[in-house]
């Protein structure tokens, strides 16, 4: 029974903080729909705008746990389009000052807006010319004095029991730079395809990466009619350093795919063989893949066919534009 109590009072305890961090952020929205101004103000400075100098760098930075949200805040405008980067301010103040230009911008996180070393940081990216934008609680703290946009978060009580441990008040703060971040992306119109530039790896870059950007083509493939004599086949394979050819009638339009493992098989009937036409030992048909399929839907087509070379075609005519190997996507 005492565990069990226990478990329930974790449980509420659990609810408690998040109930309190969704008021934090419910109250946050209610605070700029009714005063919306400073928020436009904000990315006026922050956007990137041939207008404003040519400005092309946003500079953040916090220290503690609004330096950790910093951090996150200045991934974010990255990521979506955003040249930005985070600058510790003490390194900042040691050298790393070398790195801001006068047309940069700053946008910096402290909830007091009294963190030190976060002033002595605004005073220096003033001197250099830089227009900064602070995120804090206070408009009339020294920091938001300072600023040439202050977005004042007002008091944010505190989820942890004892009031002191930053939860909510960092919550509203990453909220916000987020909001800032998506907002001036979809501004200036950043898509999938500039998502996908920014992310080439991992499984967002699958998504966003197409099959013409990995296959082969011109003098790296093989494409030869049906009729051509195997041996033929294979030198032109060894030569391009491939490991298929694609079969083509005289318009271009696909037949088949003669892979090694089609090698193998004929050689096992004899070095006669090699005299034959492809097109006996050839897959035909043959599984193929569009130019403008993801590197993700390819890379389940490979797994679902057992295959290592597919040829790409184009959508509208379906001719043979090129041939996908499932070691180039794997180097990737």
């Amino acid at each position: 029974m005492k565990a069990d109590r226990m478990r329930d009072n974790l449980t509420a305890r659990f609810f408690n903080v998040l109930r309190h961090e969704q008021e934090a952020l419910a109250h946050v929205v209610q605070r700029f729909s009714d005063d919306d101004g400073v928020i436009s103000e904000a990315c006026e400075i922050l956007l990137h705008d041939e207008e404003r100098r040519g400005r092309n760098r946003i500079i953040v930075s916090g220290v503690g746990k609004a330096g950790i949200i910093a951090m996150k805040v200045a991934s974010t405008l990255s990521s979506t389009g955003s040249a930005a980067v985070f600058m510790h301010p003490v390194e900042a103040l040691h050298g790393d000052l070398g790195f801001v230009g006068e047309h940069d911008c700053a946008l910096l996180f402290s909830y007091s807006g009294e963190s030190v070393e976060v002033i002595r940081l605004a005073r220096e990216l003033r001197r250099i010319g830089c227009a900064v934008v602070v995120i804090t609680s206070r408009r009339g703290s020294t920091l938001g004095r300072m600023a040439a946009v202050c977005i004042e978060t007002g008091e944010v009580r505190e989820a942890c029991y004892l009031g002191l441990a930053p939860s909510s008040s960092t919550t509203v703060m990453l909220a916000i730079g987020d909001a800032l971040a998506l907002a001036m992306a979809e501004a200036q119109g950043f898509g999938e395809a500039d998502f996908g530039l920014n992310h080439p790896a991992g499984s967002l870059g699958q998504r966003f990466r197409y099959v013409q950007d990995f296959m082969r083509a011109g003098d790296k493939i093989v494409c030869v009619e049906p009729t051509a004599q195997l041996k033929h086949v294979i030198q032109l394979i060894s030569d391009a350093k491939t490991g298929s050819a694609t079969l083509v009638d005289p318009d271009g339009a696909l037949v088949g795919i003669f892979t090694d493992g089609d090698l193998r098989r004929a050689l096992l009937q004899g070095s006669a063989v090699l005299e034959s036409a492809a097109e006996q030992f050839a897959s035909i048909p043959c599984h193929f893949v569009l130019c403008d399929t993801s590197i993700a839907d390819a890379l389940k087509l490979f797994q679902n066919t057992q295959t290592e070379d597919l040829p790409v075609l184009d959508p509208e005519t379906r001719r043979v534009l090129g041939t996908l190997c499932l070691k180039d996507i794997t180097a990737f």
